[in-house]
């Protein structure tokens, strides 16, 4: 099934800024968050019965504020259940959450969500300034293509590796003797010690867990590189060590600095999940920038109303790039608050993280690096 009904999405996903949000740029994206709520409560009767119980419909919704209202599938869901708004013939890709054990959050993409979702992520690069004409060498704290399977975050990762020319790429998380990924902290040391010989700038992608392990070994070891200043860490997966540790930003930036010779401001951390598709990038000032295809606000988890500016709830993530799943309208697992006015200058609202709501931990996206780091 093409999309040429799908009007104001193509309009919406040919854009050429991801933070333009002048009033024709947003009625483009309300158009399109009706178009399909419309196209999955025809095509999905999980989504069908949920608007029904909220009585609503896609009429209720006229201005960009009228968006936050259409109806939510809760997180959990897509662990719990194949959610799909397609028939199995048109399903391209099928990705999930990357917990080395326990359920897993399953998306299954068409070829239209695909491309829209890849082209979401590249201009969002380009619009904050990270694509290169350089020549970089990668470290990607990540899977290995050949045992990446269908890993979401794989997926993301290795995408990243693509907005600079590579020297060379080389993944941390390999093959190991029992057919199971596995982590070599000598040969990620021996691969930036290597790199660093080259002066060719240097793009860190990948699990915060898998780097900050490595820069503190390397620390412990006296060793210290200077990588060139156009250098830049792409971070994901959440900010905890391997031992489950929260590592603060500060920390972290000062390893990077001491160890690696690269500023704070080249590092980028991005908040995202399976389920959604959208990434949140960072930016100098620790902000997840919500760009033009996406629209996010903190909930309250008890009353399910949208809180004020600044207050902090369970985020509820909008989007409406994806045909093949009921998935425009998430909530999360995770508590943030929303604010506007960032002082790095890229306009509209942005995300501020706050943790996770419940007891039990929603693996999501975030790898259990400490199965695979054996210290």
């Amino acid at each position: 099934m093409d999309s040429m009904n799908e009007q104001a999405s193509n309009r919406l996903y040919a854009l050429t800024q991801a933070f333009d949000f002048s009033e024709d740029n947003k009625e483009a994206f309300v158009q399109s968050m009706r178009e399909m709520a419309d196209f999955h409560q025809e095509r999905s009767e999980v989504y069908r019965g949920i608007c029904r119980q909220y009585g609503f419909t896609t009429e209720q919704i006229r201005t960009h504020e009228d968006v936050i209202n259409i109806p939510h599938i809760f997180v959990t869901a897509f662990k719990q259940r194949r959610l799909v708004s397609l028939p199995d013939a048109e399903i391209f890709m099928t990705f999930t959450s990357s917990g080395t054990q326990g359920q897993k959050s399953q998306i299954n993409l068409d070829r239209i969500s695909f491309d829209r979702q890849a082209g979401m992520r590249e201009l969002l690069v380009r619009s904050l300034g990270l694509t290169s004409s350089e020549t970089h060498n990668y470290l990607v704290f990540s899977y290995a293509p050949g045992i990446a399977d269908n890993r979401g975050a794989a997926h993301t990762f290795a995408t990243y590796t693509t907005f600079a020319p590579a020297g060379e790429k080389y993944f941390a998380l390999q093959q190991g003797t029992t057919g199971e990924p596995d982590f070599d902290l000598e040969l990620a040391i021996e691969k930036l010690v290597r790199f660093a010989e080259t002066g060719l700038p240097l793009r860190v992608v990948g699990f915060l867990a898998f780097s900050y392990i490595t820069l503190q070994e390397m620390k412990q070891r006296g060793l210290r590189l200077q990588f060139p200043a156009e250098s830049l860490l792409i971070t994901g997966g959440g900010w905890k060590s391997h031992k489950g540790q929260t590592v603060s930003f500060e920390e972290y930036a000062g390893l990077v600095h001491e160890i690696l010779g690269i500023s704070p401001e080249r590092i980028r951390d991005f908040y995202g999940m399976v389920e959604h598709g959208v990434p949140y990038m960072s930016c100098a000032q620790r902000h997840y920038h919500v760009p033009i295809f996406a629209n996010v606000a903190a909930i309250d988890p008890g009353t399910l109303q949208v809180l004020a500016k600044e207050e902090t709830g369970l985020l509820k993530l909008q989007t409406s790039y994806i045909r093949s799943a009921p998935a425009i309208s998430v909530l999360s697992t995770d508590l943030g608050a929303i604010g506007s006015g960032c002082s790095c200058g890229i306009p509209g609202d942005y995300i501020m993280l706050r943790g996770r709501a419940g007891v039990t931990k929603h693996a999501g996206c975030a790898i259990s690096a400490s199965q695979l780091i054996k210290l």
